[in-house]
């Protein structure tokens, strides 16, 4: 595969990876909406990242369970990634031969174009 394919992958890939984590993000805060622990949490965001971001420096090394949940999500997230890409690169041929055909219907060639 090509270097500009690889990239459209990997941003594919971040975009699905962010969408995960976001989603249980909001199962989070909806789940535990009168807690009094969250409510502090958002009003301190700045601790709160401290919070995630020692989470994830060091319990996340720790624990197995975190870690294959982990490797899954960006498993998910680099699969989906390839699939959009696939996808997107099908409808572009589609188009072009369909554009092509459109061309040579009516009469066009490409160097009257």
């Amino acid at each position: 595969m090509n270097r500009m394919r690889w990239i459209r992958v990997l941003g594919f890939a971040t975009v699905y990876f962010f969408m995960y984590v976001t989603s249980a993000v909001f199962f989070l805060i909806k789940s535990h909406s009168g807690s009094s622990e969250l409510a502090w949490y958002l009003q301190n965001p700045w601790l709160a990242l401290h919070t995630i971001f020692s989470f994830i420096l060091y319990e996340l090394p720790r624990n197995p369970l975190l870690m294959l949940t982990l490797f899954t999500i960006i498993l998910n997230s680099f699969i989906l990634g390839f699939i959009t890409d696939w996808i997107l690169r099908i409808l572009k041929k589609h188009l072009l031969l369909r554009k092509n055909k459109q061309r040579t219907e009516f009469g066009y060639s490409k160097s009257n174009i």
